[in-house]
């Protein structure tokens, strides 16, 4: 526990900050070990990065001011790591190593993402750590896992996505089956990693401070991507059906229409909300014809309907049709750009952007992403700029010798815990959420060993119990693999809010709970009276989260919003799909589990804050917000010359071979390949049996690869299209090179690596029989990883949970249900 840690520390002035107590050791490069401590280091923990010799790689990608190449300024560096301690430390020399390890010895966390194929030369293999510093939790975060069949294959983003199922569903509705499936913008399988690891080392932490030991947690990047895929998993594995990004969405309109200044998205596809949609564009006449009767002949008749529809919104404005849509509470919003973003009024009323401290070169300030969540009391805050280079190796290496001299906190014998427990077992969650977002989080906390009571509306039933797709085909609340999928592992009791008997049943529910989720459109439980000003008089160290479009202020708080138009109006799908393609929306709705999971994080940062002080928190998520903090590199780029990013699709701004090619067999069969390095380069060369190319001066250098791109795609393709996806990848995973097929639904499910990690489990259900689910996407040495119950069923719980946790006598309930406050199921 923190307690056992030595006293001293590098404190840049912790008062008010009760995090501070946490220190956070990070190492490695790029992305995810950054960005999990920055999400401690932003509220507060104590954050010592360590970079190898050189620096990070960060500090060499940019973006730059006039983009002249500063490692001191380069802007993902500068984003990722204010608020941190830094020096340079090279961990295969052993006075280093020593120095390392003395930090190691004060330290609560230690976050890495050094590939497993790599770390004995180091120092870091997770189970020698644990064994020497048995109190210290070791996160580590990799492509495909620390162990498994693939633990050592080399994956950058770009392969990870591939792997992941999402790549073959993206960019959404594509109509050209020769373009290749695609990764998202900037790197989203390595911000994944870190947000999931900043979770389960918080959980961890938790779990330590109540008497238990360290242990070793294990983030698998294609496993976090793969939990957020939503339907397209669980079509495979409830009606045997695989998801493509190709063709028409089975509902309409849902599309991006063009308007006269840009585009507008939509997704209108219940009746009244096409009746509404009609209103805006002026009632026009063949909104009447048979063929547009419900969303699904507006489907089939899609070729007829769009032009229509455009006919008329390439008339008006998009601002225009955007906020009169809204007064007619229409999920629309603008295709927003990234500079369009910066110059958002909600985003500016809620004071999102923040000024990165002492990023400026030459004076110049640096405007970026702020807190991708807001808290009530807790301190967010950048205090301090990035470090430079080795700035601080001689505090650190003094730091390192006290600690030393003190004795190592973190080593020697510690009680073993409890096996069967998990992090969070004894916390207790009420979830009024529904839909994605939400419940998303809930089954986060759940994951992690939380009792989580589902409040559930029999008479406005969660829309996922009502989508597709259906366990073989027949429609039922309880055969929705959606549902099914995101609520494994909670209690479903059903309670009917518009009843005011209902509401005083939740009352007294709130005052069991430690904490509360929700996701309405805001203002909706004030009104019930089950607002977070009325429930923490129930229970004043309640912490209580909101999810929400656009936040629970601003001038668009009560503007509607489902996650996929955030994902419009934040800039991503500007920048989704081939470069060849105009944008297109995602494959998958990525705002709802995305800020799923970032509540999850800071639902688990308040709660080790009321560890050390007791206070409850309330919690302000807005979804627009956290894509923001997921989308920094591309609006650090507006931020620091002005400019719209390019629109990239699978190719990266510094690495070429850097894409998906096609292999041998059928239209869905395609590999990524990436390149990162001259060794990299020249292994691809040799493995394709070309070694000739590796001194074509066309491609001698990085530089030279990335002008002469389109031709040296040509190449590789010619070798791929003759080859089976799976021997392009053994072939070149042997050689040193990051390479993996695009995997689809099918192909996750039967994957041998995720059904041996556990990732792909298999769960009875008494209405559907076994289905199989995926689980969480991180493993722990030292707590259970069982996977968690079946969802339940409607209302399952709802007399159990009344009599044994709420001590409600049979009259009791037999009275509310005769009052109707807990429906009819």
């Amino acid at each position: 526990m923190a307690s056992q840690s030595p006293s001293a520390r590098l404190s840049d002035g912790a008062a008010g900050r009760p995090l501070a107590a946490i220190r956070v050791v990070e190492y490695g490069r790029g992305i995810s070990a950054a960005f999990a401590a920055k999400l401690f280091a932003d509220v507060g923990a104590e954050v010592i990065k360590i970079e190898p010799p050189g620096g990070d790689v960060t500090r060499r990608c940019g973006p730059f001011f006039d983009d002249v190449a500063d490692p001191e300024h380069a802007g993902l560096f500068l984003y990722l790591n204010a608020n941190k301690l830094g020096a340079v430390l090279d961990l295969e020399h052993r006075a280093d190593w020593e120095v390392f390890g003395a930090l190691l010895g004060g330290a609560d966390i230690l976050i890495h993402n050094v590939p497993p194929v790599e770390r004995a030369c180091y120092g870091l293999s997770s189970p020698e750590l644990c064994r020497r510093f048995p109190n210290l939790i070791v996160t580590t975060i990799s492509p495909f896992g620390d162990w498994g069949p693939r633990a050592n294959y080399r994956g950058y983003d770009l392969n990870v996505m591939h792997s992941s199922g999402f790549a073959a569903i993206n960019p959404a509705c594509s109509p050209y089956p020769d373009l290749p499936p695609t990764k998202l913008l900037s790197q989203q399988a390595e911000f994944q990693g870190g947000v999931h690891a900043a979770a389960a080392s918080i959980a961890a932490w938790l779990h330590r401070r109540r008497g238990a030991a360290g242990q070793a947690i294990d983030v698998s990047e294609q496993e976090c991507i793969a939990a957020m895929l939503g339907s397209s998993a669980v079509f495979w594995t409830h009606a045997n059906k695989s998801t493509s990004r190709l063709g028409v969405r089975p509902l309409q309109p849902w599309m991006a229409a063009q308007c006269a200044d840009g585009k507008l998205y939509m997704a209108c596809v219940e009746e009244h909300q096409w009746r509404g949609l009609l209103k805006l564009l002026g009632n026009p006449e063949w909104g009447k014809e048979e063929i547009f009767n419900d969303r699904v002949s507006r489907a089939k008749n899609f070729d007829v309907l769009r032009p229509l529809l455009e006919g008329i919104t390439r008339q008006r404005k998009v601002w225009e049709l955007y906020h009169e849509g809204q007064r007619l509470r229409l999920p629309v919003a603008p295709l927003n750009r990234m500079t369009d973003v910066y110059a958002n009024e909600q985003l500016l009323a809620r004071k999102y952007f923040v000024e990165l401290p002492g990023a400026g070169a030459d004076e110049r300030a640096i405007i970026g992403p702020g807190a991708p969540y807001q808290f009530s009391t807790m301190c967010w805050g950048l205090r301090r700029r990035a470090p430079r280079l080795g700035e601080h190796n001689a505090e650190i290496a003094s730091l390192a010798a006290q600690l030393r001299d003190a004795g190592r906190g973190n080593e020697g014998p510690s009680a073993g815990p409890d096996p069967s427990a998990r992090p969070l077992t004894g916390l207790r969650v009420l979830d009024f959420s529904w839909v994605w977002g939400g419940p998303f989080c809930t089954l986060q906390l759940a994951q992690l060993g939380a009792d989580v009571i589902r409040v559930e509306s029999a008479n406005r039933l969660c829309l996922f119990r009502k989508l597709l797709p259906f366990a073989d085909n027949i429609a039922g609340p309880n055969r929705s693999g959606l549902f099914n999928q995101v609520n494994q592992g909670k209690r479903s009791v059903v309670l009917e809010l518009n009843n005011p008997a209902a509401v005083e049943v939740a009352r007294r529910m709130v005052r069991w709970a430690d904490v509360v989720v929700e996701n309405f459109a805001p203002g909706v439980l004030e009104r019930l009276g089950l607002g977070y000003g009325e429930l923490r008089r129930l229970r004043p160290d309640l912490i209580m989260l909101s999810i929400s479009g656009y936040g629970q202020s601003g001038p668009y708080r009560n503007y509607v919003s489902y996650g996929g138009i955030t994902g419009a109006h934040s800039g991503f799908y500007a920048h989704n799909g081939p470069s060849e393609d105009e944008p297109r929306d995602l494959g998958a709705t990525y705002a709802d589990p995305a800020a799923g999971i970032m509540g999850a994080t800071a639902i688990l940062l308040a709660l080790a804050n009321k560890a050390m002080t007791g206070e409850g928190q309330y919690i302000d998520l807005a979804m627009m917000e956290a894509l923001g903090t997921l989308a920094a590199e591309g609006l650090l780029e507006v931020a620091m010359n002005g400019r719209e990013p390019r629109r990239l699709g699978n190719h990266d701004r510094w690495m070429s071979p850097h894409q998906c090619y096609k292999a041998r067999g059928d239209a869905e069969m395609w590999v990524s390949i990436a390149v990162g390095s001259e060794d990299e380069w020249r292994s691809l060369c040799t493995a394709m049996d070309q070694p000739e190319l590796a001194d074509d001066p066309r491609f001698a250098t990085a530089a030279l690869r990335k002008t002469n791109e389109s031709e040296l795609e040509r190449i590789i393709e010619r070798w791929t299209k003759e080859r089976d996806r799976w021997e392009i990848t053994e072939t070149l995973q042997r050689a040193g090179v990051a390479a993996f097929p695009t995997l689809s639904n099918k192909d996750l499910f039967e994957d041998p690596h995720m059904m041996e990690r556990g990732f792909v489990i298999e769960i009875d259900h008494p209405e559907i029989g076994p289905r199989k689910h995926t689980s969480q996407p991180w493993t722990m040495s030292g707590t259970s990883n069982r996977k968690l119950p079946r969802a339940p069923l409607l209302g399952e719980h709802t007399v159990e949970v009344l009599q044994s946790v709420f001590a409600y006598s049979d009259e009791e309930i037999e009275m509310l249900k005769a009052q109707g406050a807990l429906g009819i199921y």
